[in-house]
């Protein structure tokens, strides 16, 4: 009951930092920076073979950007040639059938857009998307593996990865429905994953809040791994297409849809990791995209971990493009959550109703809020400070402060 007490008033405490979001329109168009790559000598019949992990760790309607972004690159994958086979996905399944859905069976990524669900392999659902089989299916370990179709990433050492995640994250931990996944444990595994030559090279693009504090200081730069992400350790990422016409959440984040809008409207053949790099972080605008591990990766094609195909989609300028043709309204990621909560509060008309919702404000560990600050309670645990001092102090403070306006 103490440890129940001590999160529930920690809560409390994060409530009151609460700042409404920010929004901020895209102009139509943008120059994009360009470098000219020498000519490439492969071809898509020698290249290397491309296994793919495209995760989103969340559930819930107002999580809606995540199920959306991962549907959206396991079309660019199969549009560029990856095999199905090839590809592994996790995802809750929560989204397109949800009883909210004014378009039954059908997920967005962009206002108007193509509907991205269709067509997609789900081989890991509901309670089975967990850190433990994500780890699994990244080693190759099928005998790790609980639940799904049991499909993992049966890759060599002369292969090519492309690990794509998206959802809620916090200092040095990942977000899955029900658990996380740390910073130690993922990168535990992509070293023993290169001990074991489980890869040649391997691309990592996350897209969370405080994404870069599971890379920075931490990924190695001689395992040939480079990872990029959407923010650095110390921020937000951001939900994007929040106000729409279409009457649904944010359809995506604003990294995940400046990479994927580049790697859909370019010669991905042509395109380096670096160049990818330097476009999406002109067009992420409201953090800070960074990259980290083995450099001399980003002079790599992007072909080269997305699939050498052209893509059907693939219809604009290389110089100047529309690269978004709807104004792009932005909210930090971890207030959309909240913003949700308030208006699912001013619409619910029974006391269960009211419960259903308190109790998903108190669950700490899918909160993404609580998450930007749940290190604190960590650090105090790891000083074996005792929990009534703990208490006592947080009800000193913590009752002296009026909390007013937070919904």
């Amino acid at each position: 009951m103490q440890l129940i007490q001590l999160i529930s008033l920690l809560f409390t405490v994060l409530a009151i930092h609460l700042c409404f979001a920010k929004r901020f329109r895209r102009p139509d168009f943008f120059k994009r920076v360009r470098y000219l790559p020498a000519e490439n000598s492969l071809t898509e019949d020698n290249h290397p073979k491309i296994w793919a992990l495209l995760v989103a760790g969340s559930n819930g309607w107002y999580n809606y950007r995540h199920q959306s972004d991962v549907c959206h690159a396991y079309h660019i994958l199969r549009n560029h040639g990856v095999p199905e086979e090839q590809i592994v996905t996790m995802l809750y399944d929560d989204i397109a059938n949800n009883k909210q859905n004014p378009y039954p069976g059908k997920i967005f990524n962009k206002p108007h857009g193509d509907d991205v669900y269709a067509g997609v392999r789900i081989d890991y659902s509901g309670k089975d998307v967990t850190p433990e089989n994500f780890l699994a299916i990244l080693q190759g370990n099928k005998t790790g593996i609980k639940g799904g179709n049991g499909r993992v990433l049966d890759s060599n050492g002369g292969d090519h990865i492309f690990v794509y995640f998206s959802d809620h994250g916090g200092v040095g931990l990942i977000s899955f429905p029900f658990s996380i996944l740390t910073v130690k444990d993922l990168n535990d595994a992509l070293k023993k994953m290169h001990k074991k030559k489980s890869f040649n090279q391997l691309v990592f693009y996350l897209e969370a809040c405080e994404s870069g504090s599971m890379f920075k200081s931490v990924l190695k730069k001689n395992i040939d791994v480079y990872a990029v992400t959407a923010a650095n350790e110390r921020e937000s990422s951001w939900g994007c297409y929040c106000e729409n016409d279409m009457k649904l959440p944010c359809l995506g984040d604003q990294f995940s849809v400046s990479w994927m809008g580049d790697s859909d409207e370019e010669d991905l053949s042509l395109e380096t990791l670096k160049t990818q790099f330097e476009i999406v972080k002109q067009a992420t605008n409201k953090s800070h995209v960074m990259h980290y591990g083995d450099f001399d990766i980003a002079d790599e094609y992007v072909a080269d971990f997305q699939g050498w195909s052209k893509s059907p989609n693939r219809k604009y300028s290389a110089v100047v493009s529309v690269y978004f043709r709807y104004p792009m309204t932005a909210w930090p990621s971890r207030d959309v959550h909240l913003l949700s909560i308030k208006r699912a509060l001013q619409e619910a008309k029974t006391e269960q109703q009211y419960k259903k919702l308190e109790h998903r404000i108190k669950k700490i560990e899918t909160n993404p809020y609580a998450l930007k600050y749940v290190y604190v309670l960590t650090n105090l645990c790891e000083e074996r400070i005792d929990i009534e001092f703990i208490l006592e102090v947080m009800l000193q403070k913590c009752l002296e402060i009026e909390v007013v306006g937070i919904f």
